[in-house]
């Protein structure tokens, strides 16, 4: 009996030190970028990952990455064209997708390709990823000052042009 209990309390020792002991962890902390993300927001009726409003003029950098838009909303004169220069500094190849103004550009990783787009008129109109949509990849056109931020997008294109990415 006295070996038996001694073996049932090596035992009790032994589990809690293996459960304390829980080994490394392989996860990674998160951590949040300097784009100032702020988590997910709904914009134009799409959700998105969110990393910034940027006001524009004629063009513009735009940073696809794995899998975000910087910046996600990009607000301009409404009715105003504006050239988007998409660089892919993501590891897989992405999207810009624009389904009103008929724009659908792959961009290869560590390439960059042109669109042209038109900023609606009035509220705000999505773009997204078509492979990563459903990751949160996506973003929206905005009318300045327009406060249709988080309802469904209106917008009507113009014609619009695009050109081919690299390799395409």
């Amino acid at each position: 009996m006295k070996h038996a209990a001694m073996a049932g309390a090596l035992l009790g020792l032994l589990a809690v030190a293996v459960t304390g002991c829980g080994g490394k962890s392989t996860a990674k902390p998160s951590t949040s970028s300097s784009s100032g993300s702020s988590g997910q927001k709904t914009i134009a009726g799409v959700t998105a990952n969110d990393h910034g409003t940027k006001t524009v003029s004629s063009s513009a950098e735009v940073e696809i990455d794995d899998y975000y838009f910087k910046p996600t909303v990009i607000q301009g004169k409404p009715g105003s064209t504006v050239t988007l220069e998409l660089k892919n500094e993501g590891s897989v190849e992405h999207n810009f997708s624009i389904d009103a103004q008929n724009i659908d550009m792959n961009v290869q990783p560590g390439s960059s390709a042109k669109v042209t787009v038109t900023i609606p008129k009035s509220s705000a109109l999505s773009f997204y990823c078509k492979f990563h949509k459903s990751m949160g990849m996506a973003g929206a056109l905005a009318a300045s000052g327009s406060g249709g931020m988080t309802g469904t997008g209106g917008g009507t294109s113009t014609g619009t042009t695009t050109t081919k990415g690299y390799g395409y």
